[in-house]
């Protein structure tokens, strides 16, 4: 189990019938990101996210108060390279609206280097359209409004992967955990560590393999050195 860390006040949280108090956890980190933009670039991720809707700017500071100060900014994102666990964080100006398990805005994606099976891909589809497979790169990434959310995503589309849950089971958890938290403002454990641990990048990549039909021509351009 890969442990997250948690914003200040964790230390002091209790384990209550298998969920942590919401009220002593800020969010859930893999770590807190001291490098990344001088100070004048992070202010100016402020002035950028003051021009996004409500859900998008809470989202994006969410993450800059789990991450630090973002990579990359521009008019429509703010990016985190290799934080924690997390191979790429994007908080985007543009929401999707997503109605499972209840209506609520996506806007933060999450990856984590991960080699899916392909015969899991259509179970992952049907569990969660959020979350999403790039087979050539090796990703796995969840899309939804806070990192505890992503992560409780990634846990059950992990479940999934290794035979522990089905779809259905896997879509019936994650409906009841969010009804808790909103209900009794508990989160789960399952939404505040990965419960695996994520591939390195070149054993998680899948670049597939040249066409049968394609590979006198390959050869020949390879000797011509144009490839």
């Amino acid at each position: 189990m890969l442990k997250l860390k948690t914003d200040r006040g964790v230390g002091s949280s209790t384990l209550k019938r298998g969920f942590f108090k919401f009220a002593t956890v800020g969010a859930v980190a893999a770590s807190v990101a001291t490098a990344g933009l001088p100070a004048a670039q992070a202010a100016e991720a402020d002035d950028v996210i003051a021009n996004w809707s409500a859900d998008a700017q809470k989202a994006a500071r969410g993450m800059m108060k789990i991450h630090g100060n973002p990579d990359e900014v521009t008019a429509t994102m703010l990016v985190w390279h290799n934080s924690g666990p997390w191979k790429r964080i994007i908080a985007s100006k543009n929401v999707t609206p997503h109605r499972f398990p209840m209506p609520h805005p996506d806007s933060v994606e999450q990856t984590l280097s991960y080699r899916v099976p392909e015969s899991k891909f259509d179970e992952l589809a049907r569990f969660d359209g959020s979350v999403n497979v790039d087979r050539t790169r090796g990703e796995l990434s969840a899309r939804c409004d806070a990192e505890t959310h992503n992560v409780l995503a990634l846990n059950l589309a992990h479940d999934i992967i290794t035979g522990k849950r089905s779809v259905e089971s896997a879509r019936a958890f994650y409906a009841r955990v969010i009804q808790i938290e909103m209900q009794k403002k508990q989160l789960h454990p399952y939404m505040l560590s990965l419960n695996f641990t994520p591939m390195p990048q070149m054993k998680a990549a899948d670049t597939d393999h040249v066409a049968p039909m394609m590979r006198p021509m390959v050869r020949k351009m390879r000797a011509q050195g144009k490839m």
